[in-house]
C-alpha cells in the first residue's frame, strides 16, 4: 500500500519521499511515530518484509511496521474486536439492505463503481470475478454509495470500527482468489458473512483454512499468503469486508497513517498544506494545539520551509 504510493509519488526521485518524511515528522514529532517514519522509509526504499512462522505460514509485506503481532486468523471473540462481536448480532440488518439494493434495476447508475473488479495493482491476484461496492476507502467515504446503505454506515460509525476500506465482496460460483499477499501488516481484514454457500466456501490464510458460516465474522491477517474459494456451482457468496487499523497501533500512529494517505496523493507543497487542513478537521482543536507547540520548539519544515517543489 505505501510502496506504490511512494514509488509513484516520488517523481522527483527522494526529494518527494523526503518532503513527506519531514511534513509527517514536524506534525507528529520523531518519536512518537518513530515505527510510522521507519515504514515509510522501508517503502520507499523498495524493501519488502518476508517471513515464514513456523506453523503459521509466509508473511510478506513491503508496507510493513515493526512490532506488530502477526497471526493469520485472529480470533473474534477477543477483546479488541467487539465491534465485530456486535456487528455479527446485526448481520441481518445489513444483509437485508444489501437485498434490497440488490434488487434494484437502477444501481449501477444510482451508485458509484458498483460491482467492479479490482483495479489496483496489489489487487490482480483477485481476478475478474471477484468484485466489489465500495462504501468506504483509504478513511474516505464514497457519498454515492454511503446513501445507498445507511443503515450499514451507521452502525459501523456507532461502533467506532476502526477502518480503513468498507466494501462489499461478491464471489461468483466457481471462482476464487489466487494465493496472494496484501503487502500491508498494519491493517487488517475482517469478513462479515451474509449469503454464501455454506460448506462450499472457504478462506485460506498461511496454513490455516475456514470456512464462511452466514451472520459470523472472520478476522484475518492478510499480510500472510492467503486465496479463497467459492466451490459452489450456482450461489455466489457475499460477504462485508472492513479493513481496519491494527489494534496494536497508537493513536498518532493511526492519525499519521491517515495523514499519510493524504499526503501521498499529492506531495507537493500546496498538497501538504491541503493534507494539514484535512488532518486539522478531522484531529480537532487539541491537535492544532499541540502541533502550534511543536512548531515553537524549535523544530524547522527542512525541505519545506525552504518552498522546495
Amino acid at each position: 500500500m505505501l510502496r506504490s504510493h511512494v514509488q509513484a509519488a516520488s517523481v522527483d526521485e527522494g526529494e518527494s519521499a523526503k518532503r513527506i518524511y519531514e511534513s509527517l515528522e514536524q506534525r507528529y514529532g520523531a518519536q512518537s511515530i518513530k515505527r510510522v517514519l521507519d515504514s515509510l522509509t522501508f517503502a520507499a526504499a523498495g524493501r519488502e518484509y518476508t517471513r515464514f512462522h513456523p506453523g503459521q505460514g509466509l508473511q510478506k509485506a513491503a508496507s510493513y511496521i515493526a512490532g506488530l503481532s502477526a497471526t493469520p486468523f485472529h480470533k473474534v471473540s477477543d477483546s479488541s474486536y467487539k465491534w465485530m462481536q456486535k456487528l455479527e448480532g446485526k448481520h441481518s440488518i445489513i444483509k437485508e439492505e444489501l437485498t434490497r439494493a440488490l434488487s434494484n434495476p437502477e444501481l449501477s447508475t444510482i451508485g458509484n463503481q458498483i460491482w467492479v473488479a479490482a483495479a489496483r495493482e496489489e489487487a490482480v491476484a483477485y481476478g475478474p470475478d471477484w468484485k466489489t461496492l465500495v462504501l468506504q476507502d483509504r478513511c474516505v467515504w464514497e457519498e454515492k454509495n454511503e446513501t445507498l446503505f445507511p443503515k450499514t454506515v451507521a452502525l459501523i460509525r456507532e461502533l467506532q470500527v476502526p477502518s480503513v476500506e468498507v466494501f462489499f465482496a461478491r464471489q461468483a460460483p466457481g471462482t476464487g482468489i489466487k494465493p496472494h499477499s496484501d503487502d500491508t501488516n498494519f491493517i487488517l481484514t475482517s469478513h462479515l458473512a451474509l449469503d454464501v454457500p455454506e460448506g462450499e466456501c472457504w478462506m485460506q490464510v498461511g496454513d490455516f483454512k475456514k470456512n464462511w458460516e452466514n451472520g459470523k465474522g472472520m478476522i484475518a491477517d492478510t499480510s500472510f499468503i492467503h486465496s479463497t474459494f467459492n466451490e459452489s456451482t450456482t450461489a455466489t457468496r457475499y460477504v462485508l469486508i472492513i479493513r481496519f487499523w491494527h489494534p496494536e497501533l497508537t493513536s498518532d500512529e493511526i492519525r499519521a497513517l491517515q495523514f499519510l494517505f493524504d499526503v501521498l496523493n499529492d506531495s507537493s507543497v500546496s498538497g501538504i498544506a491541503a493534507a494539514r487542513s484535512r488532518a486539522d478537521q478531522r484531529e480537532g482543536k487539541f491537535s492544532q494545539v499541540k502541533q502550534k507547540k511543536k512548531r515553537g520548539s524549535g523544530g524547522g519544515l527542512g525541505l519545506l520551509s525552504k518552498g522546495m517543489k
